[in-house]
């Protein structure tokens, strides 16, 4: 997911792709910024990249 987060893509493409809700989607990106400890999609993109995910 933060794959498609870093190419841009918003919430309805995302969960379009993975074949799941965009509430879902919406959830999984809240919860991935609470484990990064970050406040916005573009810092959660840079720090996943730093730390090697993607």
């Amino acid at each position: 997911m933060l794959t498609l987060v870093a190419e841009g893509h918003g919430n309805a493409v995302i969960a379009q792709a993975l074949s799941c809700s965009e509430h879902t989607v919406k959830n999984v990106i809240y919860e991935l910024m609470a484990r990064l400890q970050v406040r916005n999609r573009a810092h959660a993109v840079a720090r996943a990249v730093r730390a090697g995910l993607i």
